[in-house]
């Protein structure tokens, strides 16, 4: 008697839902907090590091409202450590110019 087992790899079906998925819920948050850190750098002249750690909190709480709105759990995890990480990488970034000035 011969048992056929799955095979090891990702299932086909899923993985462009998964990537769409992330693209969808990912990129906003990045795009919030460059426009966000652009804005800081153009407009604030005091407190800049004030302002921009409310554009790092903004990002982090959209990141978490979208995950929740897509309202799947596969990948909830990574979703939002991709959609923080990049986020902070924006925000270190722009601390870094601000220190600079």
């Amino acid at each position: 008697m011969s048992e056929t087992t799955p095979p090891v790899g990702p299932d086909p079906e899923v993985v462009p839902s998964q990537r769409r998925l992330r693209l969808t819920s990912v990129v906003p948050v990045w795009l919030l907090a460059v426009v966000g850190s652009v804005l800081v750098l153009t407009l604030t002249q005091k407190d800049s590091f004030a302002w921009l750690l409310l554009v790092f909190v903004a990002a982090v709480f959209v990141s978490f409202v979208l995950q929740l709105v897509t309202q799947t759990k596969d990948g909830l995890v990574e979703r939002i450590s991709i959609a923080s990480s990049g986020s902070f990488v924006v925000v270190l970034v722009t601390a870094l110019i601000l220190l600079a000035r």
